[in-house]
């Protein structure tokens, strides 16, 4: 199991297929080998990488810095992806986040790769709010704790013996995000993007309402902005979040065709 030291904390990362760069951020309560899928699709056009946070996954469990995880959790993690490129060699990359990994995808494009001298060429953000209200962020809790009654063998693949304790740790964090008003990404990250960015997501996913506005906000303060919106997934069991997950052939030829327009060729 690879990691990379960073901090004093082992960061369990997984790399596979050859080519540019393509960074994929887990949502909140996943790790890494939650995307197994989408790393073995992409690895087909691309080095995918991706990695699992101090706390979660195969990473250390002892999350060091905690005052800059509760500055912004999500910057933070943007901040340790540039470095885990850093350390691998890596000065460009394409990235891809979904659901609450979204957020590091814009904060990474909007300013943690320049602060590293990374170059993001195009990045992809699925299924999210970028301004998440305190009722919204507890109401998506609920639903997740729903979600994890089906899902116990697999998080226990994911995280260990302790999953309860990773996922529990997490949902405590963010339910203090919650009651102190929620998360809005700072306009001052969405303007300084300067890649391609590519918004997705389904118009009637419960865990994020109103994302057609939000999306028409954010495609208005980002310099080069595209939008996909779907109206179903089509998933058998009428799941909508996320979409890359509920509808991974519709995410995959949007994902597919920006990422075309995109990569350097050789």
């Amino acid at each position: 199991m690879p990691t990379v030291n960073l901090g004093s904390q082992d960061v369990h990362y997984i790399e596979r297929g050859a080519g540019d760069t393509l960074l994929i951020f887990p949502d909140n309560m996943h790790a890494a080998t939650a995307y197994e899928a989408e790393i073995a699709y992409f690895s087909e056009r691309f080095h995918v990488l991706s990695f699992d946070m101090p706390g979660s996954g195969g990473s250390s469990r002892e999350v060091l810095y905690p005052d800059e995880v509760a500055f912004d959790p999500w910057n933070c993690a943007a901040d340790y992806a540039c470095h885990i490129l850093q350390e691998l060699g890596k000065s460009e990359c394409y990235a891809l986040g979904t659901g609450l990994g979204a957020l590091p995808v814009l904060h990474l494009a909007g300013k943690q790769a320049a602060l590293h001298r990374i170059e993001v060429r195009a990045a992809i953000a699925d299924s999210f709010l970028s301004d998440l209200d305190g009722r919204t962020l507890h109401r998506w809790l609920d639903v997740r704790e729903h979600y994890l009654v089906r899902r116990v063998q697999w998080m226990a693949e994911q995280h260990g013996d302790d999953w309860r304790d990773v996922v529990d740790a997490d949902t405590a964090f963010l339910r203090n995000i919650a009651d102190h008003g929620g998360y809005e990404m700072p306009e001052g990250v969405l303007n300084s993007i300067a890649c391609p960015i590519l918004l997705t997501g389904n118009l009637n996913d419960a865990v994020t309402p109103g994302i057609a506005a939000q999306f028409a906000r954010l495609a208005a303060i980002i310099p080069d902005c595209a939008i996909h919106l779907a109206s179903r997934s089509g998933h058998r069991y009428a799941d909508e979040h996320p979409l890359l997950h509920t509808a991974p052939g519709k995410f995959r030829t949007v994902a597919d065709l920006f990422l075309a327009g995109w990569q350097v060729k050789e």
